[in-house]
Order: C-alpha cells, then sequence, then structure tokens
C-alpha cells in the first residue's frame, strides 16, 4: 500500500489586505445569519439539521471561509525561482547517441 503524502501547511491570510479585510466582515456577516437561522431551526430544544434555510446559512459560511483560504494561498509570500541548469554550448558536437538537430 501506498504511504500517504504530508499535506502542506495552510498558509495564513495576511491581516492588512483589503480583500482579506473585506472577506472576514463577510465571515462574521455569514456567522451571525448562521446563528440566527440556528435558533429559528431549533424546536423543542432539538436542532432540525435539515431545514432548509439552516442549510443554506451553513453552506454560505463555508463558502466564505473557502474563499479566505484561497486568497490566503494566492496572497502567501513566495520564493524566487530556482535558476535552471545552464544549456550546453552551442558550438559542442553532440556526445555519442544523442540525435543532432
Amino acid at each position: 500500500m501506498a504511504k500517504s503524502k504530508e499535506k502542506k501547511p495552510k498558509p495564513k491570510a495576511p491581516e492588512n489586505a483589503p480583500t482579506v479585510v473585506a472577506i472576514k466582515k463577510m465571515i462574521e456577516e455569514r456567522k451571525a445569519a448562521l446563528a440566527k437561522r440556528k435558533d429559528s431551526a431549533t424546536k423543542d430544544g432539538k436542532l432540525n439539521k435539515l431545514d432548509p434555510k439552516y442549510r443554506t446559512a451553513i453552506k454560505r459560511l463555508k463558502r466564505a471561509q473557502r474563499k479566505l483560504e484561497a486568497e490566503a494561498w494566492r496572497l502567501r509570500p513566495r520564493q524566487p525561482p530556482k535558476a535552471a541548469p545552464a544549456p550546453a554550448a552551442a558550438g559542442e558536437a553532440p556526445k555519442e547517441g544523442e540525435k543532432q538537430a
């Protein structure tokens, strides 16, 4: 059986990016809406997880959280690309077994 690969650590979104601030504000609004929907979906002390409005509120919150994670990946600090090895000199003859261009 093949070994599973270790997952890369998820990057943290920078706090001062304007897009991140807007998404976090949206998440807070969606959390408030979810709490409201959770209260309305609760009857006799039992939560009805199949309530359509409650399920929609959960989906909207998760969608916003996924958007924040995607933004964190987009804004992560990047390493400069490594230099490619220098190509062979143009005047050299091809080695044995290589095709000539």
